[in-house]
């Protein structure tokens, strides 16, 4: 059918075409499941526990559900609390081993009788992370109500972060912030020419002497979290032993404790602890702040006695 026949006149189509807008593809695409647990190995009765998303070509990302009170509700004395958790922790292990490894999400198993993945299916949009946050809250209804006032939670990604730190740091920066902060590399990190293979290594902050990343840990899944700060640690340390650098720096931007359940919260800054304890025995500089400004003097605090 031509666009006469449709809008009485070519002049009309070519009017209405040149009013339309291209549609901006989404940030990304891929497939997402749910985790299935049958509480009861002789009823035929699960419910959702989890949500996992695949971006096309990239590690899975997943949160899962961490209060079961709402089953005490539903079993009472017959829900096997203790035997679940355990369950869910094997969970746990299983997804976070397929996202450190960039499994499939078709090819991950958890290899129990109760627990297991839904068919995977097709998903897009603008932020990974806020996906699974709304996936959760709409399809894990066994989840405790979160009664909250005021503003309500936004998880950041790292690229987001790094403009929001970038901003605080040129004005307080100011002509250093060029020595600092490496021009593209918020959003697409750098490429890296090592014996003429070029590598790419997601780290936005260098000197003449140190090497620093910005890194996003406004999330409520604490495995998020712990993922970004292995791949930004490990590639920290790849380009620190290419230059033979000794000085290298996470600045971790944190969540506003009070938009989170403490529960929530607690998981983040346990994961953050414990890994920033492993990284400043490796000699790292590990800081994390819920303000981007005081982010953002910390690093230039950091970085200018490195300036050459």
């Amino acid at each position: 059918m031509s666009l006469t026949s449709i809008f009485g006149d070519s002049a009309n189509g070519e009017h209405l075409l040149k009013l339309a807008q291209k549609v901006p593809a989404p940030s990304f695409n891929g497939l997402w499941s749910t985790v299935e647990l049958q509480p009861d190995v002789f009823v035929p009765q699960s419910f959702s526990v989890g949500i996992v998303v695949q971006p096309a070509s990239e590690r899975l990302h997943f949160r899962l559900l961490d209060d079961f009170k709402k089953f005490e509700c539903v079993y009472g004395d017959r829900f096997p609390q203790r035997s679940i958790r355990e369950l869910m922790t094997h969970a746990e292990e299983a997804l976070r081993f397929a996202a450190q490894n960039k499994i499939h999400i078709s090819e991950v198993h958890l290899d129990s009788d109760t627990l297991h993945l839904s068919e995977p299916v097709f998903t897009s949009g603008e932020d990974c992370e806020a996906a699974i946050e709304r996936l959760f809250a709409d399809i894990i209804v066994m989840a405790p109500h979160a009664n909250r006032r005021g503003r309500e939670f936004i998880a950041i990604d790292t690229p987001r972060a790094r403009t929001l730190v970038n901003q605080e740091l040129k004005r307080i920066a100011q002509m250093d912030f060029e020595k600092i902060v490496v021009e593209g590399a918020s959003t697409t990190g750098m490429l890296i020419d090592d014996k003429g293979i070029k590598h790419h290594l997601d780290f936005n902050l260098r000197t003449t002497r140190a090497c620093g990343s910005v890194v996003s840990a406004v999330y409520k899944s604490h495995v998020s979290v712990e993922l970004n700060l292995l791949k930004s640690s490990r590639d920290l340390t790849t380009y620190s032993r290419i230059k033979n650098l000794r000085n290298s720096g996470l600045f971790l931007l944190l969540p506003d404790e009070q938009l989170l359940e403490p529960k929530e919260y607690k998981h983040i800054v346990d994961i953050i602890d414990e890994q920033a304890w492993k990284l400043e025995r490796d000699g790292f500089r590990v800081v994390s702040l819920s303000s981007e400004v005081q982010l953002a003097q910390e690093i230039y605090d950091w970085a200018r006695p490195t300036i050459g």
